[in-house]
C-alpha cells in the first residue's frame, strides 16, 4: 500500500517538529541576562587608574528612575566627566547645582565618552536617563586642566 510510507513520513515529520519546538502547553522562557556588578563593570570601562584614583568622584548603577549621583567638588574648576552605559541605546546626562542647570548631554552606549566641564565648589547632582529603563551606567569625574582655546 502506498499510503503507509506517506503516513509514516508525515508522522516522523510531526514528531520531529514537536521535539524541536518543545512540548505543547509548556512555556519555555529565555534565561534571564546575567547581571554584572555595576562597579566591576565600570572598572572595566574606565580602568582602575581612572575609576579608583584619589580625588575621583564615581558612581555606577542600573538605569531607571532616580539614577545618578550627588557630590561636592573639593574646588571650583575644570573636571573631566567620563560616562559609559550598556544595555540601552543611549543615555542622557544632566548636571545641575544649587544655581541651576549646568548642562545636558546625550551619548550612545557602547564605549566610554569623556567631556570637560567647569564646576562650582557646591553640591553637584548628575541625573542619568536611558532610552529604555534597563541597562547600566557609570560616571567618573576627575579634576582637569581648562581646555585650550
Amino acid at each position: 500500500m502506498a499510503t503507509r510510507p506517506a503516513l509514516g513520513a508525515l508522522t516522523a515529520s510531526l514528531i520531529f517538529l514537536l521535539t524541536a519546538c518543545g512540548s505543547a502547553g509548556t512555556s519555555q522562557e529565555a534565561a534571564p541576562p546575567v547581571e554584572q556588578d555595576p562597579n566591576e563593570w565600570a572598572k572595566q570601562q574606565f580602568g582602575e587608574k581612572r575609576w579608583g584614583a584619589p580625588g575621583v568622584h564615581s558612581a555606577a548603577g542600573g538605569i531607571g528612575p532616580g539614577a545618578g549621583m550627588d557630590f561636592t567638588p573639593g574646588n571650583a574648576g575644570w573636571y573631566d566627566i567620563g560616562m559609559a552605559c550598556e544595555g540601552t541605546d543611549s543615555m542622557t546626562v544632566t548636571v545641575t547645582s544649587a544655581d541651576g542647570d549646568l548642562g545636558t548631554g546625550n551619548t550612545d552606549c557602547g564605549s566610554e565618552v569623556t567631556t570637560t566641564m567647569e564646576l562650582p565648589a557646591s553640591q553637584i547632582t548628575i541625573a542619568v536617563e536611558g532610552t529604555e529603563t534597563q541597562g547600566q551606567w557609570a560616571i567618573a569625574i576627575a579634576p582637569a586642566e581648562a581646555p585650550k582655546p
